[in-house]
């Protein structure tokens, strides 16, 4: 709008600096006429204006040392310097110096509008382009906080859901112990919401890998590995994350369960690991610094096609569910889940059906948190 826009005048001919000042003024702006360089100088160490006309040729302080000035101090700021015909020359010159336009003089009214409105569209297009970088910049600060907030709350929460979680299942709870154990889940369950949701500003993308550049591990193996060995005939489960918190509980839950858990704390330790030793199933983080859960799912179905890889995440999950099954994951589950919903995942993907645990039946009131951004 006219109102908001600021006009600085300077020419040493008083009949030019009054005809433009009315024009202008009548058009709506607000001018500010000014009869030398110098002059013009003390207002831009003052004030910013949107357009600045400026005579070049004027004594001592000329139109290009107003507008080197104005470049310097408000770069934002439309500079149109006005010549005569004689000095067309001068004009190009200033158009290499950063002004915006020229006009040259004698001008009709028509004409000085039309460029300072195309000036100030430029201005205008400058402050939105302006408004648009500091709102992503604040963005940006937002999903920042949200990271960390969400990586520093959920880890004393994890603790609490986990050893909640431990203490249920390894035996029968008395109601007195059972009915406080509810209470807590209930209220930790609310917390995770409202940091679930704050997680959800920054929500990043998984990471596409291409053929050419998975990240593979070459440990000179001969493709073989030893027959299957589980104690007693349990089915060897190799638990992979790079908090070793959630190892340890996992792998205590998997115990419960029924099966032998085998710990790796990162991609590259679980690669190792399989490698080495028989596992029937894979259950790994997406997210680790090392080696991703990606290209441990990759790197392990193109050393043995056969083996079942579950994915979890607590982070980012509906891309993440997608990359998983890009990749042909044999299950996906996003964190917190419940156990009964993790069980019931396993038993599947171990009979060979695979899947997404979310048409698990969700029986098991606790449930397994995640533990931040991973």
């Amino acid at each position: 709008m006219h109102d908001t826009h600021c006009i600085l005048l300077v020419d040493d001919d008083p009949l030019v600096l009054a005809g433009f000042r009315e024009i202008l003024s009548r058009a709506g702006y607000e001018v500010t006429a000014v009869f030398s360089g110098g002059e013009a100088l003390e207002q831009l160490e003052s004030r910013a204006f949107d357009v600045i006309l400026t005579d070049l040729l004027m004594p001592r302080v000329s139109g290009l040392d107003v507008l080197r000035t104005a470049r310097e101090k408000h770069p934002d700021c439309v500079v149109i310097v006005v010549t005569g015909y004689a000095s067309v020359r001068s004009a190009v010159e200033a158009l290499r110096l950063g002004a915006h336009d020229y006009l040259i003089k004698p001008c009709d009214e028509h004409e000085l509008l039309f460029r300072v409105n195309m000036g100030l569209e430029r201005v205008d297009l400058h402050r939105e382009l302006r408004a648009r970088e500091l709102d992503a910049e604040k963005m940006r600060a937002i999903a920042q906080t949200a990271v960390t907030v969400n990586d520093q709350i959920n880890t004393p929460l994890n603790v609490i859901l986990n050893s909640m979680e431990l203490i249920r299942l390894k035996s029968p709870c008395p109601d007195d112990v059972r009915q406080p154990l509810e209470f807590i889940g209930q209220e930790v369950g609310k917390i995770k919401q409202v940091i679930q949701r704050l997680a959800k500003i920054a929500d990043p993308k998984i990471k596409e890998y291409t053929g050419g550049a998975v990240f593979m591990v070459d440990m000179e193996s001969s493709g073989q590995r030893p027959a299957d060995s589980g104690t007693a005939g349990k089915k060897r489960v190799l638990v992979v994350d790079d908090e070793q918190f959630m190892v340890h509980t996992l792998a205590k839950i998997l115990e419960l369960m029924g099966y032998e858990p085998v710990c790796a704390y990162g991609g590259r330790e679980a690669f190792r690991l399989y490698l080495s030793q028989p596992v029937d199933l894979v259950i790994t983080d997406l997210h680790m610094p090392d080696m991703s859960g990606l290209e441990l799912l990759t790197s392990m179905k193109a050393h043995n096609p056969a083996i079942p890889v579950i994915l979890i995440t607590g982070y980012g999950v509906d891309s993440a569910r997608e990359a998983a099954g890009k990749w042909r994951a044999d299950g996906f589950i996003g964190k917190p889940f419940k156990v009964q919903e993790l069980q019931t995942l396993i038993e599947r993907t171990l009979a060979g059906g695979g899947g997404d645990a979310a048409s698990a039946p969700p029986t098991d009131p606790v449930a397994v948190p995640s533990k931040g951004v991973a």
